[in-house]
């Protein structure tokens, strides 16, 4: 691994730490802003009773509970992911669940310190995007896959699919005068690394897996207000309260009022929904 990439995900990993409460905090909205293309996910899989399930990127665990009552006692589920905080509250919800067959490790997922040919199935939900060297996370996932095991992943489309990321950044940087991210031809990790119609089926081709299939759902992000929206932003992005550092705490105040003025454009007579667009690709190691 070259240092940049230990850097970043050194970076990464500061960054999950210091988000995992916030993003625990919101679970149940995020569960259920995911729901469909969780069980979909799983689907492709092909979790069934007794499996042994490895979860890529894994957070606070939300899918690999869900993933853990699939395979039911018989089987196991390995929740991995780069933060020790998120591996920490995963391990805390499998404990509070008495889910004793779900455990949670810290773990890179482009090395990963597991056996090869030993699980049936993985899943990663929205955080293969966030690896520098996709196609490496893709290899090791097959390595330790059996043969005939199947992997799911989900990860968001493009930027212009899911104005909720795009958005509050452009009115931070509109209000503070700072200059757009540059565009680059080479990859770089981010929430719409591999969103691109076919990129994701070439690398996990490029990885051995055959019986390849992508699809594109719906996944409206919905809150009770506007307000609450913002304030889960907010809590959870650590590149947005990045980009509001060194100004001074009425300036902050006005611009995240800024960003919920923006976001009211997606107020519903019921609450507030934001349209977002999912990925999910899957493949078998034959």
């Amino acid at each position: 691994m070259d240092q940049s990439s230990e850097a970043y995900k050194r970076e990464e990993a500061q960054q999950w730490d210091n988000a995992a409460f916030a993003w625990h905090k919101w679970i149940p909205t995020i569960n259920a802003f995911l729901s469909v293309a969780t069980q979909d996910m799983l689907d492709q899989a092909k979790i069934g009773e007794g499996d042994k399930v490895l979860d890529i990127a894994a957070g606070d665990g939300g899918q690999s509970v869900i993933a853990a009552a699939r395979v039911g006692k018989s089987g196991a589920v390995l929740a991995t992911d780069i933060s020790p905080e998120f591996v920490k509250i995963a391990n805390r919800v499998a404990r509070d669940n008495g889910l004793d067959h779900l455990r949670a490790e810290v773990m890179d997922a482009e090395n990963l310190s597991l056996e090869s040919n030993y699980f049936d199935a993985a899943i990663s939900r929205l955080g293969l995007m966030f690896l520098p060297d996709p196609l490496k996370g893709l290899t090791e996932i097959h390595r330790v896959l059996k043969l005939g095991g199947h992997f799911s992943a989900v990860v968001f489309t493009t930027p212009d699919k899911t104005p909720f990321f795009i958005l509050p950044p452009k009115v931070i940087r509109d209000r503070l005068n700072l200059p757009s991210p540059i565009l680059s031809e080479s990859y770089h990790p981010g929430p719409f690394a591999l969103g691109t119609e076919d990129h994701l089926v070439g690398l996990f081709r490029k990885a051995g897996f055959s019986d390849i299939e992508e699809a594109i759902i719906e996944a409206p992000l919905r809150f009770k207000t506007t307000e609450d929206f913002v304030l889960w932003r907010k809590e959870v992005a650590g590149s947005l309260q990045k980009m509001l550092d060194g100004q001074d705490p009425n300036t902050q105040k006005n611009i995240w009022n800024e960003v919920i003025d923006v976001m009211r454009q997606y107020e519903t007579k019921d609450g507030f929904e934001t349209p977002c667009e999912l990925l999910i690709c899957s493949g078998q190691k034959a």
